[in-house]
This record gives structure tokens, sequence and C-alpha cells, in this order.
């Protein structure tokens, strides 16, 4: 039988709760290790990046190279040195032996998911020689039609701007672009407009 409380009568209050002591040295001990720790998993990503760095950087140019070949064979690619325009991550001289005959541009525009990036070979009429995709986000089955699709790009081959810029599906230069695909089709089309002007300067100077 449980025992009543008087009437009036206070509960007791529980009694205070201790401060946890931590024990100096052991504080000490948890910091090092801690810091031991950072220190040796900071020294091995550090050792990985250097082991992969260059393996990265040689693929990325390999890669690189095989889209500025597919666009504009030559023997040599040299690195303009000048400031690159809005869209435009790359650009270099084509040279034959030790004959200047055009341009590769690395271009960046935006396709339906997301940037699409191509390399464009351009002669020195002005005139495009090959279209590359590089990387792109594009939905499959859709804007891929264009932008993994050869055939379409290999459209733009001899297109220039000596009758203004290149237009989609109108206009007296124009890009016939995929049915359903309108939005990779403009960012092929931008991508290449942008290395036709980057280069416009240069074109008949050689």
């Amino acid at each position: 039988m449980s025992e009543k409380k008087a009437p009036g009568a206070r509960a007791a209050k529980p009694a205070p709760k201790q401060p946890v002591q931590l024990d100096p040295q052991y504080i000490t001990r948890l910091t090092v290790t801690l810091l031991a720790i950072c220190v040796v998993v900071a020294l091995l990503l550090g050792v990985t990046n250097a082991i992969t760095k260059p393996l990265i950087d040689e693929a990325k140019a390999e890669k690189a190279r095989a889209a500025m070949m597919a666009v504009f064979p030559a023997d040599e690619y040299v690195p303009v040195e000048r400031e690159l325009p809005k869209g435009i991550s790359a650009w270099y001289t084509v040279r034959h032996g030790s004959t200047s005959v055009g341009w590769v541009l690395e271009t960046t525009a935006a396709g339906s998911q997301g940037p699409i990036t191509m390399m464009v070979g351009v002669d020195i009429n002005g005139e495009v020689t090959g279209v590359s995709v590089i990387s792109h986000s594009e939905t499959s089955n859709i804007g891929t039609k264009v932008v993994d699709s050869q055939t379409v790009l290999d459209r733009l081959i001899g297109m220039s701007h000596a009758d203004g810029e290149i237009t989609l599906n109108a206009g007296t230069n124009r890009f016939d672009g995929v049915s359903g695909a309108t939005y990779s089709s403009k960012g092929v089309v931008a991508g290449v407009n942008a290395a036709l002007d980057a280069v416009a300067p240069d074109v008949g100077k050689w």
C-alpha cells in the first residue's frame, strides 16, 4: 500500500548535479591525438594529389589534343597569348610545319541542362573546319541527338560569318538543328558563333 503524503507537504528537491571534472592530462592527450590524425590525413591527401594530379592533367591534355585533332588536324597547336573573350576558355593557333593555317578554340555555351563545352576549328578564311563536343549535361535521347551526333555537328563545317551570325532554323546563314532539341542546338550554335567572333579580326591577315 503506497504511502500518502501529508497535505501541504513539499516534494524533496533533487540533489544538485556535480560538475564533471575533466582530467587536464586527458584533454591534452586527446588534443594531441586529434591533431596528429589531422596531420597524417593531410599528408596522405597531399601525397595522393601529388601522384594523381599529373596523371589527371595528362589525361585532360590528351583529351583536349584529341578534340583539336578531330576539328582541325595539324602538326602543332600554339596557345594564343591574349585575353580570352567571353565564352572562350582556350585558344590555339593551328600550324602545319611553320605555317599558321587557322585556329582551334574551346568554347562554352548554355544548353538545356547546363553548359556545353566544345572545340571549334576555324581556318584562315574564317570558315568552320569542325566541331567536337567535349562535355555536356544534355538529356539522353533529346539533347544528345545534337551534342553526341557528329553527323549533326558536321553540318556546321564550311559555315562562317560572311553572311552574318549563324542562326538556328531560319535566316540566310542558318543551321538546321534537331527537332525537339532546340536549346541544345542553340547552345552549339552559340559556341560556334563565339569562336567565329573571336577570330574575326584576324581572318584574312595571314
